[in-house]
């Protein structure tokens, strides 16, 4: 097993339905007591070689907990750089899950040279953006080369438009109605509408709709108080606020673009719907992107974030990653570590009554290998950030 586990999902199947279903995890949650004891410094550099996965995202949660921690107020023009960045990690990861795993859900070669290709693009962010020692530490220097980082925009917009839409991304988002929708999905040939095409006409396109409860915003002060309680573990394990079970997804932050609603209406949320999530958010990046980055050249952007812990000596990041809401706290002595938390998305989306659970529990189980291929899909459409081992009883 590897450092950052797996989630082990098994479907009790009886009489051509699932009965029940039960989800475990391996992932080390308990692995930021490591950091207990350390400075600050230290901490930071640490964290992104412990989570490989959306590292990015992680170094800057920890970056935004350990600021506020110290009693720094925000830059605002630091945070705009480092959420730029996690930007480009999300269309990254969103890039790599349509031309890996869509491209094997059809049958299609990947076109390897293309994805290794994507490696680059944080790399060369990230030099458009920052020193490298000075990366997601207390006080990073700004090095803003637009052209650099333009270099990075135009690839994502590129590779997407080639490999995925078969058309710009900004004319694919701007797609409002299930009409043009449909046209495109009969007239375009890439692995991303041959998958969506095939489970529109198996009828597939409805499965596994276990609903979706969007996370809320919440007060960062009752998220540090919540996680300063004795049971603060079971809450990191298999977090609920108020009783409830929330899904934070691609799904929950595109829910109000216009094609996802009238999909919704006609699918709800099931694999369609899920899918096509996805593909809306990696569409808007590249205009959002450039947004930001005149923003940066143009110095018009609002104050840095409030403080969001109790006071000095602890600290709230909060950073949308590319598979939903990441949460770090962190609580010094002294200035050094003597409480640090993680509450991850995977941990909300692959609750045990969480979204996951709720739409295999729906899959028709008539047929073991169409179950199984729906499981996969589905389970693909949420994505926990480790892998996960399906077994069907």
């Amino acid at each position: 097993m590897n450092v950052e586990g797996e989630i082990h999902i098994k479907l009790y199947r009886r009489q051509a339905r699932i009965e029940k279903i039960a989800i475990c995890s391996t992932r080390p949650l308990q692995l930021t007591h490591l950091f207990e004891g350390k400075s600050v410094k230290e901490l930071l550099s640490m964290l992104p070689m412990l989570y490989s996965v959306c590292a990015t995202a992680q170094a800057s949660a920890a970056a935004q907990a350990c600021r506020q921690a110290m009693g720094m107020h925000g830059n605002a023009r630091i945070e705009l750089a480092e959420s730029m960045l996690v930007t480009v990690e999300t269309a990254r990861e969103h890039l790599w899950r349509i031309l890996i795993d869509w491209s094997n859900f059809v049958d299609t070669a990947v076109d390897r040279a293309l994805v290794a290709s994507l490696s680059n693009l944080l790399p060369m962010a990230k030099h458009a953006c920052f020193n490298d020692s000075d990366l997601f530490t207390l006080q990073p220097r700004l090095v803003v080369d637009q052209e650099r980082f333009s270099t990075v925009i135009e690839q994502i917009a590129k590779t997407a438009a080639d490999s995925i839409f078969a058309l710009a991304p900004a004319d694919w988002y701007a797609y409002a109605d299930i009409g043009d929708f449909d046209v495109w999905l009969e007239q375009t040939a890439t692995p991303a509408s041959k998958l969506l095409r095939r489970i529109r006409d198996e009828q597939s396109a409805q499965l596994a709709d276990g609903g979706s409860y969007p996370l809320p915003t919440i007060d960062p002060q009752a998220i540090c108080q919540r996680l300063s309680e004795e049971d603060a573990d079971q809450f990191i394990a298999t977090p609920e606020w108020k009783g409830a079970v929330f899904e934070t997804t691609p799904m929950t932050r595109m829910a109000s673009h216009p094609l996802l609603r009238q999909l919704t209406k006609l699918y709800g949320f099931g694999l369609m719907t899920r899918l096509v999530a996805r593909l809306l958010e990696l569409a808007s990046i590249p205009a959002r992107l450039n947004g930001q980055m005149q923003a940066l050249i143009e110095d018009r952007i609002n104050g840095g974030t409030p403080m969001a812990g109790s006071g000095v000596d602890e600290g709230l990041g909060q950073v949308e990653a590319a598979r939903g809401r990441l949460i770090h706290r962190a609580v010094l002595d002294k200035g050094m570590i003597s409480g640090y938390q993680i509450v991850a998305p995977t941990e909300w989306n692959f609750h045990p009554r969480g979204v996951v659970a709720r739409g295999l529990l729906s899959l028709p189980a008539q047929e073991i290998d169409a179950l199984k291929r729906h499981a996969d899909l589905f389970i693909n459409a949420v994505d926990p950030c480790v892998g996960y081992r399906l077994e069907i009883v």
